[in-house]
């Protein structure tokens, strides 16, 4: 009895099991397998004038976008769009179906590499605000190739001068613009917000590397304290709980310092997200800070 029982449970595992021929199943040779891509998503690349990097810019539209209606758009601009690009994208389309983020385009601005690997010498130079020596050291060692920091200020020129003026030529935006990054793309935006705040109305940084060159942030900060009375944007800063632990305190510190200035026009939200890591951090912040910036 029991053999019987289990010779027809084999019977029936066979039928259903992923390989075999039946009658619903669809057949190799009826459609080639293809390759996924995000539709709506476009990629361009140049070689900088300013600093010579090999960028490229991929570009995410919002659903509906036409060349033939009036209608313009706030403009987002993510660094290290190598891996983030697909990730900020479509966590902003899902969160424009409920009117919780507005219709926009991403800019994702990356590097002419094969892999997030490939970029790590680009992205140290351009998003760090000075040069550090031991750093570069340490960094050449670890990833086996040579490290040069200290490259924002001419990384801002190619955003003011080239990538900008290249998105606002060729797609339909408005005057609305964010930044957003992590890590050192982080650093970049905070930087940014402290240097040249009217570039950009909307800041989104995401565990920052405020610790670069001994609280380099810190200083900067105060420098534009000491001639400056207001800071018109709107700031969302957060980390990951289960970070290195000098992340979590550090971004607590800056919150507190900008808030504590009383700059006039100047929003900044805070958020810690319990256990996350590093890189788990990533979506959490996008989502949130993206409903945070933009919301109603």
């Amino acid at each position: 009895m029991r053999t019987r029982i289990a010779a027809r449970i084999i019977v029936l595992l066979l039928g259903f099991t992923p390989g075999v021929r039946g009658q619903g199943q669809i057949q190799r040779g009826q459609g080639e397998i293809q390759p996924y891509r995000l539709s709506g998503v476009y990629q361009f690349d140049f070689v900088s004038k300013i600093n010579h990097q090999p960028y490229r810019l991929t570009v995410a539209l919002p659903f509906g976008y036409s060349d033939g209606d009036s209608s313009r758009y706030p403009t987002m601009y993510m660094m290290d769009g190598d891996p983030n690009l697909p990730l900020a994208a479509l966590i902003q389309w899902n969160l424009t179906y409920d009117d919780e983020s507005p219709k926009m385009i991403i800019v994702g601005v990356g590097y002419q590499a094969n892999d997030f690997m490939g970029t790590v010498s680009y992205r140290s130079l351009d998003y760090t605000p000075t040069r550090d020596d031991r750093a570069d050291s340490e960094m050449t060692a670890h990833h086996h190739v040579k490290m040069v920091t200290g490259g924002a200020d001419n990384f801002l020129r190619v955003m003011k001068e080239e990538i900008i003026p290249y998105i606002r030529q060729h797609y339909k935006t408005n005057e609305d613009r964010a930044l957003a990054g992590h890590s050192f793309g982080g650093l970049f935006a905070a930087y940014v917000l402290l240097t040249d705040p009217g570039m950009f109305q909307r800041y989104l940084i995401s565990s920052p590397s405020l610790d670069w060159d001994n609280h380099i942030i810190e200083k900067i900060e105060a420098r534009y304290a000491a001639s400056h009375s207001s800071l018109t944007a709107r700031v969302f800063l957060s980390a990951g709980g289960a970070e290195p632990e000098s992340m979590v305190p550090d971004v607590r510190a800056l919150a507190a310092t900008l808030t504590g200035r009383h700059y006039k026009g100047l929003e900044v939200t805070q958020k810690i997200f319990d256990d996350e890591t590093h890189l788990s951090v990533i979506s959490y912040s996008l989502s949130r800070g993206l409903r945070t910036l933009f919301g109603h």
